[in-house]
């Protein structure tokens, strides 16, 4: 449940930080218009990927529920990271990557408070 509120969370910041932080043509700025964009699509996939393997193997019941939260966790903070090299090596001057760096930052805040609780 607790991953739940941290995606909704992270999804609600983002979009009211793009709305309030970002110029309105940097706001329609894509990494995938420019030449990352095959980069893009590979760690999205990858991604997915490690997401459908985390969720199968907690339906088996191999791991404890506080590791599976951890995997969920750890698996995002990569993505962030990613997404946060590649807008700054694509779209540096939009200044999306600092976005994304502030949404890191917050996350690994909620990580560092999820595993001090338990």
């Amino acid at each position: 449940m607790f991953i739940i509120f941290v995606f909704l969370v992270l999804g609600i910041l983002q979009l009211l930080m793009r709305w309030l932080l970002l110029d309105k043509e940097d706001r329609k700025a894509r990494i995938t218009d420019t030449k990352g964009d095959s980069y893009y699509y590979r760690g999205g996939a990858l991604f997915v990927i490690v997401i459908i393997g985390i969720t199968i193997v907690s339906f088996f019941g191999i791991f404890e529920k506080i590791t599976i939260q951890g995997m969920y966790l750890v698996s995002l903070i990569l993505v962030l990271i990613f997404r946060g090299f590649l807008e700054w090596k694509y779209l540096r001057e939009t200044k999306q990557h600092q976005m994304t760096m502030i949404l890191l930052g917050i996350l690994l805040l909620f990580s560092l408070f999820f595993f001090s609780l338990k």
